[in-house]
């Protein structure tokens, strides 16, 4: 069979969490299937095809359109074309119909009865409009996801939460939606490094901090995050800092200006860090800090656990389910919540080893093998 995976989310330097995931399935995916031909559907200019990962499996192949992406998904809004099943007929056999893969919402242009699986990470475009500017509401509207969700053969979820959503905001049948987690790369554990205390000079980590990762987008609760900092200090006296670790947003320079100079004086925001340097981060964090308002699963929450490090997030969406046991759940709407959740566990070693432990052993149920079979299964299935 062939499959061809889109890729076009992967020409960026710095990898998002989607793009994480799909890096990390993909590597999983070509060491366990050598019997199905993948094509890897890429396009933008000369420059971004430096940032596409290379993948060296006899098995696996490329298609690289080469125009800019505003200039294709232009054409694709407006003409709908080129069709993806129709850039590399040399490649493709039509006849046996090849399966699409789309490991991320974009703009997708196909030929009727073209069968296709679509992963869908979360729907907080639809559900939090107002926490994404303009720029990011328009695009996911061109993307036409729930046209596109109701269309797919199959839809990958990466928690019940999410599958719950897609189900009820987009009408999608249950039998069409399938819950498969993330995964969780093996470098994520206890074990120190030893570039980890090189890390904490490079970066100037100070020695007590709570840990941020994600996008510092609004849905992250960032406002709420440093408050409750601000508040646990004044509180306890403790002179504990906050790192933030992720990519910036306009959203955060303009809160980031607001700060007072005591805050600033506590409050280390490093911007994106480099995938293989996060372990570290977490191993030197007495807690990482995830009060989301909705996430579709939260890698953070279990690269956290593993890396030894508890971890304090929200009570709502996906957030409980990945967590597990092994998290603190809070309010995200309630900072005094946070607040007293921090101090807790910040006082009390025992409930500290204890979170430690269970985050641990619940982390061991993670791996992206786990989910690279999970999701051959339904290739194979279609």
């Amino acid at each position: 069979m062939q499959i061809v995976i889109d890729i076009r989310h992967l020409t960026k330097s710095e990898p998002s969490g989607i793009g994480q995931y799909t890096l990390e399935l993909l590597k999983a995916l070509f060491e366990l299937d050598k019997n199905n031909e993948y094509i890897l559907l890429s396009s933008g200019s000369k420059r971004v095809q430096t940032n596409l990962p290379v993948f060296n499996y006899p098995n696996v192949k490329k298609i690289h359109v080469s125009l800019p992406n505003r200039i294709l998904n232009a054409l694709l809004l407006t003409t709908g074309q080129p069709k993806f099943d129709r850039l590399a007929t040399d490649i493709l056999d039509l006849k046996e119909k090849p399966l699409f893969f789309f490991p991320n919402l974009n703009i997708v242009s196909l030929s009727p009865g073209i069968p296709y699986v679509l992963t869908l990470h979360d729907l907080s475009f639809e559900i939090f409009p107002n926490l994404f500017d303009r720029k990011s509401r328009l695009w996911h509207r061109f993307t036409r996801a729930r046209e596109l969700a109701q269309n797919a053969r199959a839809i990958i979820v990466p928690s019940a939460s999410a599958a719950h959503d897609v189900q009820n905001i987009f009408e999608v049948d249950e039998k069409y939606i399938h819950v498969i987690p993330h995964g969780l790369e093996p470098k994520f554990s206890v074990k120190p490094e030893a570039q980890d205390h090189g890390l904490k000079s490079h970066y100037r980590l100070p020695k007590n901090f709570a840990l941020f990762v994600g996008t510092l987008e609004p849905r992250k609760n960032l406002q709420a995050v440093i408050e409750v900092i601000s508040t646990y200090r004044q509180k306890t006296k403790d002179d504990l800092h906050l790192v933030l670790v992720g990519k910036a947003t306009s959203y955060s320079q303009q809160l980031f200006k607001k700060l007072t100079p005591n805050q600033k004086l506590f409050i280390h925001e490093l911007g994106y860090v480099k995938n293989q340097d996060r372990p570290a981060f977490y191993r030197l964090a007495k807690v990482t800090l995830f009060p989301s308002l909705y996430e579709g699963f939260g890698l953070p929450i279990i690269e956290s656990m593993a890396s030894g490090t508890p971890v304090i997030t929200s009570n709502i969406s996906s957030m409980p389910e990945v967590g597990g046991q092994a998290a603190i759940c809070v309010n995200p709407y309630n900072s005094n919540d946070i607040v007293a959740a921090l101090q807790e566990l910040l006082s009390s070693e025992e409930l500290r080893k204890q979170k430690i432990a269970v985050g641990l052993e619940h982390t061991k149920k993670f791996s992206w093998p786990k989910t690279a079979v999970a999701t051959l299964d339904i290739f194979d299935s279609l």
